[in-house]
């Protein structure tokens, strides 16, 4: 009997050992944040994104670059290539109306792309 016990433990002990930890999350809204290259007019294109950048910071609390990305979609004439820059962003609340203000301020971008979908955050966001 003293054995099924220890047994039963070990296998407890191995499930336990084996589940993600619980985490005290909170919903995130997550923005995926294409920026075109080209700077919007007036602006030289270190200007547009440190004043990019400041506004995520500002808007967010802060942001992951993922850097240079290209990305192609397909229009009437065939398919369109560009080369981006772009984003993580994680809030509180969804931000995808600041963001492509944000984007129409700084670039060239006509459409800008920002892609939102909720998670669970690790650690509280917000400002």
């Amino acid at each position: 009997m003293p054995r099924k016990i220890a047994l039963a433990f070990l296998a407890l002990a191995l499930l336990l050992s084996l589940s993600p930890p619980v985490l005290a999350g909170q919903t995130a809204h997550i923005h995926f944040v294409v920026v075109a290259p080209k700077p919007a007019q007036g602006m030289s294109p270190i200007e547009a994104m440190a004043g990019f950048r400041a506004g995520l910071l500002k808007l967010a609390g802060g942001y992951t670059e993922w850097g240079p990305t290209q990305g192609a979609s397909k229009h009437t004439g065939g398919v369109y290539r560009q080369n981006n820059f772009s984003y993580l962003v994680a809030a509180d609340r969804d931000l995808t109306k600041e963001l492509v203000a944000l984007i129409k301020k700084y670039s060239d971008a006509k459409k800008p792309f920002v892609l939102h979908w909720t998670g669970t955050a690790s650690i509280p966001l917000g400002q």
